[in-house]
């Protein structure tokens, strides 16, 4: 736990910092390979004869900007190829990820970039029906109704994860941008908990490492305009290895904003 909080501390000053590499030798704004920027400061660059403003170079060249890559993004999970008595409710279920707190951005062309970063991903998937994930002495997770007379609150299941994002961002004109690549994520901790009232007393049942799928990958696509965009994601893995627990996937749509 000690470690894990370190990770998360170390992970939100490097969003504060929100570190960026762009390669691009070619441009006459980065001469010579490597460029760091940071968000929420001046964009501006020197040059032999003063201040030189980034956009107006791209502008005068034809060429797109970059795009803004460091983003905050939070969506809503659905389930999908669930088990038989599995209902991961959409409205209860959401994600929060800060992808590439790093990231290094290299220029296809005029109007297309690359993207390789690295972020992470904390997820909730909930069920508010009659059933509630239970876990087994054996480690085994099941489906199972919650004790009669109870009136249930939620059953959730928590993954938190280590990604890896790849894209590639099409300039669309203005400041347009729609991204499109992969995701590996790796799934470090997973947790249970349980939460109903029973006889007028609240319940609250907890569990921690669980047999989840330790890598995972999906697919992922953005639509910007400037700092603000909406985005979807696909993954075809099951949250939960199968032999410990019901089979489920899920999609993901969501807003970001990015810096």
């Amino acid at each position: 736990m000690k470690t894990r909080l370190i990770l998360i501390i170390t992970m939100i000053m490097a969003t504060t910092c929100g570190l960026k590499a762009q390669n691009d030798n070619n441009d006459e704004d980065h001469p010579g390979g490597w460029d760091f920027s940071i968000p929420f400061l001046s964009t501006n660059r020197k040059a032999n004869n003063g201040t030189v403003d980034i956009q107006y170079i791209e502008t005068r060249t034809n060429r797109a900007p970059y795009p803004h890559c460091t983003s905050f993004q939070f969506g809503f999970i659905s389930g999908i190829d669930e088990a038989s008595g599995l209902n991961i409710d959409m409205g209860q279920s959401f994600e929060l990820e800060l992808r590439n707190l790093v990231a290094f951005t290299s220029r296809l062309g005029k109007w297309t970039f690359f993207n390789l970063g690295f972020g992470v991903d904390w997820r909730n998937y909930r069920m508010t029906g009659h059933n509630q994930f239970l876990l087994n002495d054996d480690g085994r997770i099941t489906l199972a109704p919650y004790p009669a007379g109870a009136n249930p609150d939620f059953s959730r299941i928590h993954t938190f994860s280590l990604v890896v994002p790849l894209q590639i961002h099409f300039a669309l004109g203005g400041a347009w941008y729609f991204s499109c690549g992969p995701e590996l994520s790796f799934n470090t901790y997973a947790s249970l908990k349980t939460r109903y009232t029973l006889d007028g007393e609240k319940q609250k049942i907890e569990a921690n490492r669980l047999h989840r799928n330790k890598v995972t990958w999906g697919l992922m696509c953005d639509l910007n305009y400037n700092r603000l965009g909406v985005y979807f994601k696909y993954s075809p893995c099951n949250v939960l290895q199968p032999e410990y627990g019901p089979k489920f996937k899920s999609i993901t749509a969501g807003l970001k904003i990015s810096f």
